[in-house]
């Protein structure tokens, strides 16, 4: 899936969910790896925004590790790490988070709200079971000044 217009934040983000997804031995990129690359990125808007509700990469592995035991996704593609429907949709939605607010640069931003409106992913669950809606998350950008 290519998407025009990630900043290079955006980028290294994409790559750090790919390296999670084979970390995991898994044949797909989801919305758990993409949660992981944000917070691997400390650097991000994003991940300090999360770290403002205490979640950190540790936290955020080990919920997503007890719900991926809970329920696997069915991906299968051989040669390159294709992305789980939901992964598509957080990064599609984002794209248009980005060309909505006028910015057409996706942003790690961008991407946490998307995924946390994927609510059946587990990027998404993961996080609401660590504390983390998509208002709380709003508000917190709004107080850091950060476009979105």
């Amino acid at each position: 899936m290519t998407v025009r217009h990630l900043n290079a934040e955006a980028e290294t983000i994409i790559a750090l969910a790919k390296e999670f997804a084979r970390q995991y031995g898994q044949n797909y990129v989801g919305t758990e790896h993409l949660l992981l690359a944000i917070l691997g990125d400390d650097e991000c808007g994003a991940a300090k925004v999360l770290a403002g509700f205490s979640v950190d990469q540790d936290r955020a592995k080990e919920k997503i590790d007890e719900l991926i035991k809970e329920r696997l996704q069915e991906t299968w593609v051989m040669g390159r790490l294709p992305g789980t429907p939901h992964y598509r949709d957080v990064i599609a939605r984002a794209a248009e988070q980005a060309k909505g607010s006028g910015n057409w640069q996706v942003k790690s931003e961008h991407m946490l709200l998307a995924l946390l409106t994927e609510k059946n992913s587990i990027g998404c669950k993961a996080l609401e079971a660590l504390g983390v809606d998509a208002s709380a998350v709003r508000k917190a950008f709004g107080r850091a000044r950060v476009p979105v």
